[in-house]
């Protein structure tokens, strides 16, 4: 299995069609065919169900198909950071979670690539959860995270500020009259929220619940920028980090006595490897953390 099979494959796959895929891979039809049919006996079943006129994948395929995405991804992620390499620059992979931490990341990348402008950063934006996962598998050094509860023993992390989501609505919403400090006040009021595999959103549902209401989420979505134009419009309201909701006069925001500030953390594995550029992002940390006049916990 090659990775130029991959990459026939899935471009079939992008026009369900042999002859627009061989003209975009400037190769001839047959060529493509056979290189298909060279993939389906490696793989041990069929990729296509085959009609007289069209192509589609079959359930297997479909699922060969992400894997071959994935793969693929990484190989152009392998090749930038090659000529990186290449360029003598060091690369440092940070998730950054999108709510709270997505504010305090912009600050510190640009602070950071002016004193080392040899270090770069390869982002991953994902939920806090995620992030974690992406941390115990070694794709990520650093994940820059927003939580109520701190890192446990296995990681070791520095607290860089804190944030707390507002319950926000458009200046011109009738809530935005009231004193709201409760989530019994938002009633059925219809909110944009990000998606359930975000930990913010299940820690609103667990509050919710826990005060016997069920919000009415009209929306789904994984752009805070969603969230934030919806109440822009007065479409709809939702919950944004104090940095985010504090920068709009458009909008009114609201500190809910149930929910609680969050710390954002920069947090690495104990175990993990350490190598020059981990080395000099910790000590740019360091000396962030200093700047708060806060206690740090150890890094090594």
């Amino acid at each position: 299995m090659t990775l130029q099979q991959l990459q026939y494959f899935v471009t079939v796959c992008k026009y369900q069609n042999l002859t627009k895929a061989a003209k975009e891979l400037s190769i001839s039809q047959p060529g493509i065919s056979t290189s298909i049919r060279d993939l389906e006996s490696e793989c041990g079943f069929a990729l296509f169900e085959r009609r007289p006129n069209s192509i589609t994948l079959t359930d297997q395929g479909a699922k060969f198909l992400r894997e071959a995405e994935h793969m693929l991804h990484a190989y152009s992620k392998l090749q930038k950071n090659a000529k990186l390499i290449a360029e003598e620059k060091m690369i440092l992979r940070i998730g950054v979670a999108p709510m709270g931490a997505g504010t305090a990341f912009p600050r510190l990348r640009k602070g950071f690539h002016a004193a080392h402008p040899d270090i770069t950063f390869e982002i991953t934006e994902d939920s806090t959860e995620s992030l974690y996962q992406k941390i115990d598998t070694g794709e990520l050094d650093f994940a820059l995270c927003v939580s109520i509860s701190l890192p446990d023993e296995n990681y070791r992390y520095v607290t860089i500020g804190h944030s707390r989501l507002l319950f926000c609505v458009n200046k011109d919403n009738p809530l935005a009259r009231e004193q709201i400090n409760s989530l019994q006040q938002i009633g059925q009021t219809p909110l944009v929220m990000l998606s359930d595999h975000y930990s913010q959103t299940k820690y609103l549902k667990r509050l919710f619940h826990k005060e016997n209401c069920k919000p009415n989420v009209i929306q789904y979505t994984s752009q805070v920028f969603t969230i934030f134009q919806h109440i822009r419009e007065n479409a709809a309201a939702g919950f944004l980090s104090e940095d985010i909701a504090r920068q709009d006069k458009e909008l009114v925001s609201f500190v809910l006595q149930e929910v609680d500030a969050a710390s954002i953390t920069m947090i690495r594995r104990k175990d993990a490897k350490t190598f020059p550029a981990v080395d000099t992002f910790i000590h740019y940390i360091r000396n962030i953390k200093k700047n708060l006049n806060s206690a740090m916990p150890p890094l090594p």
